[in-house]
């Protein structure tokens, strides 16, 4: 249980404004179970607030900060001196804008800003707990952040986001307190530790311990500090958090203040200086016990060994959190292949969730760096959940069971679909307010349209990069996947309608992107090239060369398209395979619809076709 704010922060909290900073009693009453076997109360917790709750209590923001991080997100810190970890994120108009949200950001338990650790004082010694303080988990610091929201009154965060173990955080947040949470935003992180990960901490912490001021833990009642293997241990982790290609760009083999070596073990390099500075300024702001203490919180963070059996999608099974998953092509720390498993898991159970993967050089560190790319995505994704969640509203389209509502769409909405006349006809086949998956999506044109027409819940699958940044950056649920190995992570029915616009014939294999199509969705529309048409049958038979026309733009060497199917081929296909079709059109020129007959497939440019399996 929490401990309700008393006195000044009782009135703070029912006024909605916070102040700057805070520390907070929790678990006096009942003190908080962690998963070593014993209960911590009453224990303090640090953090900062930024922004104004507003009178729904809609609108917070929790900040989960990475293993050498702390409360000061957006503020100045009281050693350093410097700017907040994320400052260039967190802010008055900022991408998370203070002016709009209410952020909370906390020092983890366990940590040396104030929150309980291995630095407090133990009050039945009146010394440092130091060892004696007991071992803590991801889930623990998760569990004491939840009595912070608790206390200050709020029943819902509207997002938690945060990067590395602060990608842990979240995904533990959305994992055991999934009604607890809106939005979350898991970046360059990873539902499990890595092997060789353990191993960089168990070298950082090595160092620690082999370092004689360490003296078991007990340093603070010899007064000395653990200065050089705590130093060690950073610079060994800070190369880590880099790539070769940026450590490369910024230093090289350049000297440091010289035009020769010195043939000794100064340093040479200018990146031996760097990473020796990296070590002396860490240990001015950093103590040696919690650095043991986080890093062995990662290393036993394990997602779906906690909540799923040793299953990652059973963690996530039918949570109603909306994801946006986020990974750098040059973390070698925290590799793409990581973010795609909680990806694959979310698919799996049919989430909303959304991937990027951002090209970088800047390695793991990406995400606390100027990364344009990154930041629009992630503006993107919480402008999308905002209008969700009525913070705002961008458009304000007819209802769902409007007579009118595609009548409505002006001609305007739909030039930006160049030569897309299908668009309108696929939007006409789905039903208002149902469950839409749009395989190939591309930039989310058509899926932009069904959420924001029709009022479908709707998601994409798409491989061009540029197309997802750009349906991110929109606030459209895609991933980031390949369609041709994907579809058999979704789960059979997960959706009322499965599209495949214009993409079957760029499918490795189409009779198995159609069987997945049914599979996955109570229906699926499909739309295709047909390479059936006259153009295509003249340009083969008079001029003897593959046609370029303006629906088959491609010339022969550059086309994506491996399959040339005619509209007599997909409804031979479908009867193969007895997937039944319910409608089928034949679109002409300029998006005529022709009718049925012998000649459709000579003269039709493409074909819509709304499919079931048979049942």
């Amino acid at each position: 249980m929490a401990v309700s704010p008393s006195g000044r922060d009782a009135a703070l909290a029912a006024s909605g404004a916070f102040p700057p900073s805070e520390r907070m009693v929790l678990g006096a009453e009942t003190p908080m179970p962690l998963d070593c076997g014993v209960a911590l109360g009453p224990f303090t917790i640090a953090y900062r607030t930024y922004g104004r709750l507003n009178a729904e209590r809609s609108n917070a923001v929790l900040i989960c900060h990475a293993l050498t991080g702390d409360q000061y997100v957006a503020d100045t810190h009281p050693v350093t001196g410097r700017p907040g970890w994320w400052s260039n994120l967190v802010g008055s108009g900022r991408i998370v804008d203070t002016d709009k949200y209410f952020v909370i950001c906390s020092n983890v338990i366990g940590g040396c800003m104030g929150s309980a650790g291995p630095a407090t004082v133990d009050p039945a010694t009146g010394r440092p707990f130091g060892l004696d303080f007991p071992v803590i988990t991801i889930a623990d610091m998760v569990r004491a952040q939840k009595l912070l929201v608790d206390a200050l009154g709020i029943d819902q965060l509207f997002a938690v986001i945060g990067g590395s173990m602060g990608g842990m955080q979240v995904l533990q947040w959305a994992a055991a307190y999934p009604e607890k949470v809106f939005a979350a935003v898991p970046i360059a992180t990873a539902a499990r530790h890595s092997a060789q990960n353990i191993a960089f901490h168990e070298v950082g912490r090595q160092a620690v311990l082999a370092d004689p001021d360490w003296h078991g833990g007990a340093y603070h009642d010899h007064g000395t500090v653990p200065r050089r293997g705590l130093a060690v241990a950073r610079m060994a982790a800070h190369i880590t958090y880099l790539s070769e290609p940026a450590l490369h760009r910024k230093f090289g083999r350049n000297l440091q203040d010289r035009k020769a070596v010195s043939f000794g073990f100064d340093a040479d390099f200018q990146v031996e200086s760097y990473l020796r500075h990296q070590g002396i300024t860490f240990v001015e702001r950093f103590d040696a016990n919690s650095y043991l203490y986080i890093t062995r919180a990662m290393d036993y963070f394990d997602l779906a060994a906690e909540h799923g059996g040793g299953s990652l999608a059973a963690a996530f099974k039918g949570t109603p959190v909306r994801f946006c998953v986020v990974s750098f092509t040059s973390d070698w720390l925290f590799p793409t292949a990581e973010s795609r498993a909680v990806v694959h898991a979310l698919n799996s159970v049919a989430a909303n969730v959304s991937f990027v993967e951002v090209a970088t050089d800047k390695g793991h560190d990406a995400f606390l760096l100027e990364e344009p790319e990154f930041h629009r995505v992630l503006a993107g994704f919480l402008d999308g959940c905002a209008e969700k969640r009525g913070l705002t509203s961008r458009r304000q389209p007819l209802p769902a069971d409007h007579p009118d509502r595609l009548a409505a769409m002006t001609a305007e909405r739909w030039r930006p679909q160049d030569g897309r006349v299908d668009f309108k006809l696929i939007a006409g086949m789905v039903e208002p307010g149902s469950r839409v998956f749009d395989v190939g999506c591309g930039d989310g044109a058509l899926l932009d349209i069904l959420v924001h027409e029709r009022g479908v819940d709707g998601r994409g699958l798409e491989l061009d990069q540029d197309g997802v940044h750009r349906a991110v950056k929109a606030g459209l649920p895609v991933v980031q996947g390949d369609a041709d190995t994907d579809l058999a992570e979704y789960p059979s029915d997960a959706f009322d309608y499965v599209i495949l616009s214009q993409t079957l014939q760029a499918m490795r294999n189409p009779r198995e992107a159609l069987a997945q199509l049914v599979r996955i969705g109570r229906r699926a529309i499909v739309s295709f090239p047909n390479f059936g048409h006259w153009r295509v049958r003249a340009a083969l038979t008079l001029r003897g060369r593959m046609p370029v026309t303006s629906r088959l733009s491609y010339t022969w060497y550059e086309t994506p398209n491996i399959h040339f199917c005619t509209i007599d081929d997909f409804e031979a296909l479908c009867a193969e395979m007895g997937i039944v079709v319910e409608r089928r059109v034949v679109l002409g020129p300029r998006g005529r619809q022709i009718a049925s007959g012998r000649f459709d497939n000579l003269l039709g440019e493409q074909g819509v076709f709304l499919l079931r399996r048979p049942g």
